[in-house]
């Protein structure tokens, strides 16, 4: 019995030892196998939110596709090679904002994908004048008093278009613009279109080839000679001081420039045009009148020199010439004039504006008068005359400016017959201040006198409000 109780003790006894190292085994890797199962709950969550992610985007991938060839069936862009599949989210947005950018572009481009832009000036005029039978604003007072006027009007807003070229061409970039406004007139007597139905007008109209010192320009502009014009909302369809020193007339040239650089302050411009002068018949008699030629070739130089000061000062001086001729009653009738003009910004404050000129025969470039005279042995002789003008600009403020400028046109009066233009003055002073970045309010107060030689001096005042829109 012991012997049988031994044998049961000891298998007791090994049976206590599988038991305690099946629980000692136990306890050891109970915290093993609790470990291993919140690191493979943590992966799996892990694969999830890779697999959403995943799927948010290869969900936007195919938005970005779908807005691609929608933005590419509006478009139409030059033939290229189809781009690739997006890699990834940053890939496709940057090619959406690329096509984006393209459309945008396209809508302000002229039909040979030349990008242009719009400009010009949305103009309200207020006027009074007491004496308007020769035109508004045409720069002259009539050899009979007549009738005032007063009223407002749209007509000398401006639209223009500007370009670029992207491309060079010989070298050369591209660039030009074109300008028109609404001060054409079905009255053609009248001279404006105050009184009549406006009708869109050619202004101005360049197109210029630059290189680096040199450029080359054809279009419409003024005479070279008169590079600059007095400042004033009031007088826009025709430029302030027109008959009295300014000359203005737009007319077809080409121009040629070459540009010198002495040093980082002053530089040298030389500059040549082939001109068309417009011939007048007004003051042409009626006999005379089918025998002239009505625009005729002349050459034009101006030679300036620019100097810069600081940031607010500097000045431009230039001299010119102009020469050509007039073709009436089968006779050529000489035109040529020497011109002096100048911009002096002298402080941020203040500035002079000007030019001045000698010559003779230059109603064909915007002079007062009759540019020539046929005298009763049929001998056709030039106008000599001699005339400028002079603006001062005072701004005070950022916002607020005064102009004050005048001028005039004398011609000789030996070289005159019958009731002509002796001379015509004009002075006028205005104000602008600028209600908003691009609007500006202005008054303007102005009087002409005009001296014929027969109805004698004759006045005219001019009074406008202006509001205007630039854009």
């Amino acid at each position: 019995m012991r012997k049988m109780r031994n044998g049961i003790e000891v298998r007791v006894g090994r049976a206590r030892c599988v038991s305690v190292a099946i629980l000692l085994l136990t306890a050891v890797h109970a915290p093993l196998l609790a470990q291993d199962a919140t690191d493979s709950r943590a992966i799996v969550d892990r694969l999830d939110r890779l697999e959403r992610q995943n799927q948010a985007l290869t969900e936007e991938v195919r938005q970005l596709r779908e807005q691609l060839k929608a933005l590419q069936a509006t478009a139409t862009p030059p033939p290229a090679a189809p781009l690739a599949a997006p890699s990834n989210t940053e890939d496709a947005l940057a090619i959406q904002q690329a096509r984006i950018d393209e459309q945008e572009q396209s809508k302000v481009e002229a039909a040979h994908k030349l990008p242009i832009r719009i400009t010009g000036m949305a103009l309200f005029n207020a006027y009074s004048d007491n004496h308007a039978d020769a035109g508004l604003y045409s720069g002259t007072a009539a050899s009979t008093p007549g009738r005032a006027a007063a009223g407002g009007s749209l007509n000398e807003s401006i639209v223009g278009l500007e370009f670029q070229n992207p491309n060079t061409v010989l070298g050369a970039s591209v660039h030009g613009d074109l300008f028109v406004d609404f001060f054409g007139s079905t009255n053609s007597s009248s001279g404006n279109s105050y009184g009549s139905w406006p009708m869109p007008r050619l202004r101005t109209g360049t197109i210029t080839l630059d290189w680096v010192t040199r450029s080359v320009m054809v279009g419409v502009e003024k005479p070279l000679v008169s590079p600059y014009n007095p400042d004033s909302f009031a007088q826009v369809g025709v430029p302030a001081l027109s008959g009295s020193g300014n000359l203005w007339f737009w007319e077809p040239q080409a121009r040629f420039e070459q540009r010198l650089k002495f040093s980082e302050n002053n530089s040298l411009r030389l500059q040549a045009a082939l001109f068309t002068s417009h011939e007048t018949s007004n003051y042409v008699a009626t006999e005379y009148a089918p025998t002239l030629a009505p625009t005729r070739p002349a050459w034009e130089g101006r030679l300036e020199f620019a100097h810069s000061g600081t940031e607010d000062t500097g000045f431009h001086i230039g001299t010119g010439f102009h020469f050509g001729e007039t073709h009436v009653a089968g006779q050529s009738v000489t035109s040529d004039l020497f011109s002096l003009d100048a911009r002096l910004q002298l402080a941020r404050w203040w500035n002079l504006t000007g030019t001045m000129f000698t010559g003779e025969n230059l109603a064909g470039i915007g002079g007062s008068g009759q540019g020539f005279t046929i005298l009763y042995d049929q001998i056709a002789i030039p106008v000599h005359s001699t005339g400028g003008w002079l603006q001062l600009t005072l701004s005070p403020t950022e916002r607020l400016s005064f102009h004050f400028f005048g001028g005039a046109q004398n011609n000789r009066q030996a070289d005159l017959r019958g009731d002509a233009i002796g001379s015509n003055a004009s002075y006028a002073g205005n104000i602008y201040y600028r209600l908003a970045p691009n609007i500006f309010a202005a008054f303007e107060a102005a009087r002409t006198r005009t001296d014929w030689t027969v109805s004698g001096l004759r006045l005219r005042n001019q009074y406008d409000i202006s509001l205007a829109y630039l854009f």
